[in-house]
């Protein structure tokens, strides 16, 4: 079965998954498909034990393999606050362009990764500056809550994996505050 329709039918069927990707040194991402677009899938992550930790989208031509979960964490989801898990109002998975900018209102921080890059995966947040011309440029946020001075660009097309709303952001937009 195609990639897509495994993952459409995880979707209806709000089943935890836990989704292999490529390349080799992505890490993986265990969550309840909220939907399937063109080029993303969007997850309502999970995190040890089954509880929730914000939206994920990852690009879909990256998944290499998708398991149903089976310990016991799709039963501990389903007795927390948050369940059933929705996808927001919008959120465009067609271009990472849309993708960025229907999903940046969600939260006052976005994280991206750019996995293949190097051997270690590594996470930039911020809150989104402007995209344009295939750029997307974050006025970042550094792991000690301090802003830096100027925005960053990223490649749209590099980008294999998009964050909100997770208890690490919640926590840093905590101490950062507003951007500068």
């Amino acid at each position: 079965m195609p990639t897509a329709n495994r993952l459409t039918e995880a979707a209806e069927s709000a089943t935890l998954v836990r989704i292999t990707r490529s390349p080799r040194n992505a890490d993986r991402v265990d969550g309840f498909v909220l939907s399937v677009g063109a080029k993303w899938v969007l997850l309502f992550k999970t995190g040890d034990g089954g509880y929730f930790d914000g939206l994920v989208a990852v690009r879909l031509e990256h998944v290499v393999k998708i398991a149903e979960d089976s310990t016991f964490e799709t039963r501990f989801a389903r007795t927390q606050p948050e369940w059933p898990p929705t996808a927001p109002a919008v959120v465009d998975l067609d271009s990472t362009k849309r993708l960025v900018e229907t999903l940046s209102p969600i939260s006052p921080l976005i994280g991206i990764e750019q996995e293949g890059r190097s051997r270690s995966a590594m996470t930039w947040i911020g809150a989104v500056d402007e995209i344009e011309k295939g750029w997307l440029w974050l006025q970042e946020v550094r792991p000690n809550a301090k802003w830096r001075k100027q925005p960053r660009g990223y490649e749209l097309s590099r980008i294999t994996k998009v964050i909100v709303s997770d208890r690490y952001q919640t926590a840093l937009t905590a101490i950062a505050r507003t951007r500068p």
